[in-house]
This record gives C-alpha cells, structure tokens and sequence, in this order.
C-alpha cells in the first residue's frame, strides 16, 4: 500500500484519498461509515475526501437515501490516468520543444546522487545518432540499462564498450565490447569504480561511485576539452585491449602472465 500511496501523490492524489479509493475499491458499495471504519480515515473527513473522488471522477454516489459511494474499476482509472498524462506529455513536447536551448558548452556539471547519473546516461544512451564510447562497470549494467545499450549498438555506427567487473562476469548480450581484466590494478590507481560515456562526441558523463553508490563524484559536460580525453580514454582502451586479445602469448612472453610488466613506465621502475 505505500508504494501505491507513494505514486498517486505523484498524480495530486492525497493519501487519505488513495485510502479511501483503495478501501472502495476491494470492498464495493459502502455508506461514508463504512468507508471511514474500513479505510481508517476518521469520520470527520470521510465525507470531504469522498466529494473529491467524485469531482475527480474516480467514485461515483447514488442518487437517493442513504447515501452510497463505489470506485470505478482501477482499469478505467488507469486508462483515464495514461490518456491524461500522455496528453499533458504531447503539450509540454511541443511548447518545451519551442524554447532554444542555450548551451554551456564550456561548464561541467555535478550529478548529485546515483539515480541522477543512471538517469543521464540513459538518456544519452536513447538519443545518440552516430557514437558511443563506454567504459561501464558490470554493476551499474541494469537489464533495462542492456537493453538499452543493445539497442544502440544496432542503432550507431561507431559503437564500442569496454566492460569491468570485480568478480569477472563478462557476458554481455553485445557485439562490440572488450572484456578489461585488469580491474584491480585499476582500482588501485582510481580508488573506486567509475563511468566514461561519450555520446556523438559531442557530450560526456565521467566520475567515479564507491562501492555503496553513496559517494558520488559524476560529472557532466559538453565541455570539448573534456569529450576529446574521455573519447581518447575509451579509445585507447579498445586498442590496447585489442592488442592483448589477438597476441596473448607473445605478450606474455614480453610483458609476463598477467602483463604485469606493460605497467612498468616509469623510470624508477
């Protein structure tokens, strides 16, 4: 029930009249008393939140004495609820879609908590037309996330992911990506996982998330300096993976089992 009266507070729907709706709606034909007893809604305001389920069309009252109120079906209610909010979605598309935008290209914005940064990614994951760069670990790869994902790597021409996981599941429904394996030398130099995802070479969302998602340090930009590392960084990745996918043993021979020595850049090293 609370997640009911949760969503239809979204929808100007007070919790008193989610109750009472909900109480008709499993209980059918009832007096005010019935329904304030059943529902838990004291008496005193029973009455008041039954005349706006009735101007919200949501409860209906008979006509003689004594007065009796039923819900209409949760079917009609949610046909009527989709038809209102994909009406008042086609206005806000078309006058919304009006104003120009003005763009910061140049400032980088902070995405404060989790679900932002999953929303964002999301939306550039929907909208890019020609490229996706990725860096993604296996954490953050939601089924609607893959989904996504699989569907944009039918849609664009450049796409390429590069796939992280701390226990080693690599198995992924999508054509062009590179298993990473290098995860805890990684870690080591960033701290916490992270997200790189370029979208049309045009923006990006970069940052790091600590194990609990409760640390956030996430950015956003169209910043050009910032698009042309992070597309850098996720290309470099590719190539090198690449590299190691198509000559195993001679860099091993090289580089050592676990290429441990490629690492070795430094001069002190």
């Amino acid at each position: 029930m609370e997640t009911i009266v949760q969503i239809m507070k979204k929808y100007d729907f007070s919790e008193m009249e989610t109750l009472v709706y909900t109480t008709l709606l499993e209980k059918g034909v009832m007096t005010g008393y019935e329904v304030s007893k059943q529902s838990g809604v004291a008496r005193s305001k029973v009455y008041n939140v039954l005349e706006k389920l009735i101007k919200k069309n949501l409860v209906v009252v008979n006509k003689s004495e004594p007065k009796l109120y039923y819900a209409i079906s949760a079917e009609e209610f949610l046909e009527r609820l989709e038809k209102s909010v994909k009406q008042d979605l086609n206005v806000l598309e078309n006058q919304l879609g009006n104003i120009k935008v003005q763009e910061e290209e140049e400032l980088l914005w902070k995405l404060e908590s989790y679900a932002n940064v999953m929303d964002k990614i999301e939306h550039l994951i929907g909208h890019a037309k020609k490229s996706l760069l990725i860096q993604i670990w296996e954490d953050d790869l939601s089924k609607d996330l893959v989904e996504l994902l699989q569907q944009a790597e039918k849609k664009v021409d450049r796409f390429v992911l590069i796939l992280f996981s701390n226990k080693h599941h690599y198995d992924i429904p999508l054509s062009n990506y590179y298993i990473h394996g290098f995860e805890e030398e990684k870690l080591k130099d960033f701290g916490s996982r992270w997200i790189n995802i370029v979208a049309d070479e045009s923006e990006v969302v970069f940052g790091t998330m600590d194990e609990l998602n409760q640390t956030i340090d996430v950015t956003w930009t169209q910043n050009r300096a910032m698009v042309s590392l992070s597309k850098e960084y996720v290309k470099h990745d590719a190539y090198t993976l690449k590299i190691i996918q198509e000559n195993p043993d001679t860099l091993q021979k090289v580089y050592g089992k676990e290429f441990e020595k490629i690492r070795l850049i430094y001069k002190e090293d």
